[in-house]
């Protein structure tokens, strides 16, 4: 009896000793047990390609499909690009919003949000606030760096890392714009804020000066000041200078994607930072910060007493590069990317300081943009 049990506990331990063998080994398709490692590596990993290229094929369809009836529809007031982007943009909201379309990372990914806009996420889901506020509104979430439970209604700490649990949960910004890492499966639903700006944005992306973000234009958010500088060089044709080689700065808080760019307006005189050191490039760019910018790039000097800093918004309207009441407009309320994207557009029909030569004119006799284009932009 003693011998059958000894027997028995050997072939137990033996059975274990090869499936944590296996296991430890990474596994193979020979293996008599698989590793999870394994199943996920060839499996899950053609599973996600096939999956993204059914969507890519799904968005090229939608847009053939779409783009004849945009462009001929004499009711539509905005171009034919314009409203089959607009008209994606939407679905895409829509599908959010319904559940039918989840965001999926593989590491912290960094989303830069506006008051209002929630994150739902399956559980496991993390989410850490680097910058402005949150809170939680549905369930709970779970404070891993604490090990606590927070509730509904009670309000997220900054730098501290955060899971959806079991039945999932729900996290609103609180704050007028923040910056938050996320990774696992979630979606993200807008706070509200319809752009005004929509063919204006995709009259200057048609002319190749400005990109969509990760999401699409994501026209109804606030920009970064990193974001903005990027933009501005786009939008005056000299990216590819500014990737051509690396431009020394001396502000120790710059992003690695963003350094050239930064380095390089630095050197041009586009931008000069928040300090000696600091850039604050995560910040939301503020309609003065952007306007700014953009006199700059007209030869606009404030060392040459064109226009002061803090009165940058009047002295825009005085050079004839905005109206009044687009100064009335963004003074009102948040600066919003369909706004950046506004000014930038305006900006093409302004004069470049000391020139009768509009920037839109400067850029394509730089052979930044084409001149069809070009005309086809100024006969909109």
């Amino acid at each position: 009896m003693k011998r059958r049990a000894c027997a028995g506990l050997l072939s137990v331990l033996l059975v274990m000793s090869l499936f944590f063998a296996a296991a430890a080994s990474g596994g193979s398709s020979s293996d008599p047990v698989v590793s999870k490692s394994y199943v996920d590596g060839t499996f899950t990993e053609n599973l996600l390609k096939s999956a993204q290229s059914k969507i890519e094929s799904a968005i090229s369809s939608f847009k053939s499909k779409y783009i004849s009836r945009a462009e001929n529809s004499v009711n539509v007031s905005i171009s034919g690009d314009a409203a089959v982007e607009a008209c994606a943009e939407a679905t895409l909201r829509y599908l959010q919003n319904s559940g039918r379309y989840l965001y999926s990372t593989k590491s912290m990914s960094p989303r830069v949000l506006k008051s209002g806009d929630v994150i739902s996420g399956r559980p496991g889901t993390m989410i850490m606030v680097l910058e402005g506020s949150g809170k939680c509104t549905s369930g709970s979430v779970i404070n891993i760096t604490r090990g606590s439970e927070v509730f509904s209604g009670n309000a997220l700490g900054r730098f501290t890392s955060f899971m959806f649990p079991e039945n999932g949960g729900r996290i609103e910004i609180t704050s007028t714009s923040a910056k938050v890492l996320v990774d696992g499966v979630f979606s993200c639903t807008s706070g509200g804020y319809t752009p005004k700006y929509t063919d204006e944005a995709y009259a200057l992306k048609k002319l190749g000066l400005v990109r969509g973000a990760a999401n699409g234009m994501e026209l109804y958010r606030g920009n970064t000041r990193a974001e903005s500088i990027t933009m501005l060089i786009r939008l005056l044709g000299e990216e590819e200078s500014a990737l051509m080689m690396a431009h020394s700065h001396p502000f120790t808080d710059v992003d690695t994607w963003a350094q050239r760019y930064v380095g390089y307006a630095y050197r041009m005189g586009y931008t000069k930072g928040v300090s000696n050191t600091r850039y604050d490039g995560s910040a939301m760019t503020t309609a003065t910060q952007y306007m700014t910018f953009i006199l700059r790039s007209l030869g606009y000097s404030e060392e040459a007493g064109d226009f002061k800093y803090l009165t940058a918004l009047s002295d825009a309207v005085s050079l004839g590069v905005i109206p009044a009441s687009v100064k009335a407009e963004i003074e009102a309320g948040e600066f919003r990317r369909d706004q950046v994207m506004y000014i930038s557009y305006l900006a093409m029909s302004a004069r470049v300081k000391g020139s009768s030569s509009t920037l839109l004119a400067k850029l394509v006799a730089n052979g930044a943009v084409d001149a069809a284009d070009a005309n086809e932009f100024l006969n909109r």
